[in-house]
């Protein structure tokens, strides 16, 4: 494997331990611990960190070694924010799908709907994710995309709690439902207007949950 390859696999290593809270926000990286985990030396690990780093997931402290990004709720507004902006650029520019990309939107809308069923949080949070990554992928604006999906790194990490609320999965795989019907249709403006809510929805229930903790 060269080094560039296993870097590249370390960086998606670490990315999924923050996403899933494995490694849980404000926590300090030991870099032995993580690397003998993944099963790589440290110098892969050191260049997995620098570029998460660069993608805000993790900060460093002098002296002190990487720690995992904890966000308040002032700035997790501020993700939000921008999520919003770009990603109705995104949808506002997604083709319309062929009968096979929109079997492909069901079928992982399947996958949360399965996931919900079985009552496994991480489950459902990565099927959510395929889900919306597989949207903004009919976006032809590959550069807005990657900031959309470095945005949703840093916001993930607070939707596990609100995906597992009483209500919210089984609406989640109905408002995905919604939005599939509106690609399908062409309808970018019920679309986008479907997003907004579904967005909105998690915004707030997260928040909820950081204030209601004090953070």
């Amino acid at each position: 494997m060269s080094a560039a390859t296993a870097t590249e696999r370390t960086i998606d290593a670490v990315r999924e331990l923050v996403v899933r809270e494995e490694l849980a926000g404000g926590t300090q990286i030991r870099q032995e611990e993580v690397a003998a985990r993944l099963g790589v030396s440290r110098s892969p690990l050191r260049e997995a960190l620098r570029a998460l780093e660069a993608e805000g997931l993790v900060h460093h402290a002098a002296n002190r070694g990487y720690f995992v990004t904890r966000l308040n709720a002032g700035e997790l507004r501020q993700v939000y924010l921008m999520r919003r902006l770009l990603e109705t650029e995104v949808l506002r520019s997604a083709r319309v799908p062929d009968d096979a990309a929109v079997a492909g939107l069901e079928g992982l809308n399947e996958d949360v709907r399965a996931a919900a069923a079985r009552r496994t949080p991480a489950g459902m949070l990565s099927a959510n994710r395929g889900f919306h990554d597989a949207l903004f992928s009919l976006s032809p604006l590959d550069l807005v995309v990657a900031q959309v999906r470095r945005l949703w790194n840093l916001s993930q990490p607070y939707q596990a709690t609100y995906l597992w609320l009483p209500g919210t999965r089984d609406r989640v795989v109905a408002e995905h439902e919604a939005m599939i019907e509106a690609l399908r249709r062409g309808d970018r403006r019920a679309l986008v207007r479907l997003a907004d809510g579904h967005r909105a929805e998690a915004e707030a229930a997260v928040l909820g949950l950081l204030e209601a903790r004090g953070s």
